[in-house]
């Protein structure tokens, strides 16, 4: 028997009777748990496309809401990022297609170009990041920390050698071989590949 799925409630009506959430009356929480995750690379899709903010907001914003009214059509066990992107897609081309009446803009084959090339780096970023936090992975602990230290926690070189009781040279050594072998990991990797 399917477990039944909590939802977000809708706000309660104002005072004028009329309801803040009438467009959509629930969401699942599965769905805005990952929609609020998704949202820096929904916002990154969108303005790689756009290359202005403030549309990109707009068109986030449109995004966000037809997700919200299509929450229910979402099947739990597929391919949520795949689902929320097609819409971004759609609501791209809207947008197009709107802004077209105003102003000169880029053909439907040269956004199809800029969707194709942008979708092939997203790609080869996801696999790279995944190659790297394998190579990650093999590192010793102590190599490990240095480099979340250094770079995930940006702290200063200075801190941490005194962390390690070394000297801010040797650290930068130490932080220099590392980062030869992860890059000779991602190549070894990538070859394989």
């Amino acid at each position: 028997m399917p477990k039944p799925q909590a939802s977000v409630q809708p706000p309660p009506p104002e005072k004028d009777g009329s309801s803040a959430g009438a467009r959509a009356s629930w969401i699942p929480v599965d769905v805005a748990s990952q929609l609020t995750s998704i949202q820096p690379r929904l916002y990154g899709f969108i303005l790689k496309r756009l290359a202005d903010r403030e549309q990109a907001v707009e068109v986030l914003q449109k995004t966000n809401l037809v997700i919200c009214e299509k929450a229910g059509e979402f099947s739990p066990g597929s391919n949520f990022s795949a689902w929320v992107f097609t819409i971004a897609r759609f609501q791209l081309m809207a947008w197009r297609k709107s802004v077209a009446r105003e102003r000169l803009v880029f053909t439907d084959s040269v956004y199809q170009a800029i969707d194709t090339a942008a979708d092939t780096q997203a790609a080869l970023a996801e696999s790279r990041a995944s190659v790297l936090q394998e190579c990650l992975r093999k590192l010793p602990a102590t190599d490990l920390m240095l480099i979340q230290q250094r770079y995930r926690d940006a702290v200063p070189l200075k801190e941490i050698a005194e962390t390690f009781q070394k000297s801010a040279d040797a650290i930068g050594m130490r932080l220099c071989r590392i980062r030869r072998r992860l890059a000779t990991c991602i190549k070894h990797a990538e070859f394989v590949q």
